[in-house]
């Protein structure tokens, strides 16, 4: 499945970020990978600047089972910790991709 951590930082910080910044938050949701069930973690950046669209999102490969562990590891509770106070909105969303139909 995919996890998806959709995000919109505060206007201040939202017209400051850096290639930096983005690149500390792929370091940080890296470590995710030593998580059983993880297999691979982006980070994207918006390539628009307009202001109704999210800054962020962060996509995390991992099997379904993998979940719960992921929600009580230190890394996720460092994400909160830390960039928690730069977000003024955040959307999740865990999907699977559709397997195409097997042909009889």
């Amino acid at each position: 499945m995919k996890h998806c951590i959709i995000v919109k930082f505060l206007p201040d910080i939202t017209h400051k970020i850096e290639k930096s910044f983005i690149g500390q938050i792929q370091e940080l949701f890296d470590n995710c990978k030593e998580i059983e069930g993880v297999h691979d973690v982006k980070v994207f950046s918006c390539c628009t600047n307009k202001d109704n669209r999210a800054d962020i999102m962060i996509q995390i490969d991992m099997d379904k089972s993998a979940l719960e562990e992921y929600d009580k590891s230190q890394w996720h509770f460092l994400w909160k910790q830390e960039y928690g106070r730069f977000i003024d909105t955040k959307t999740i969303f865990d999907y699977e991709e559709n397997k195409p139909a097997k042909r009889k």
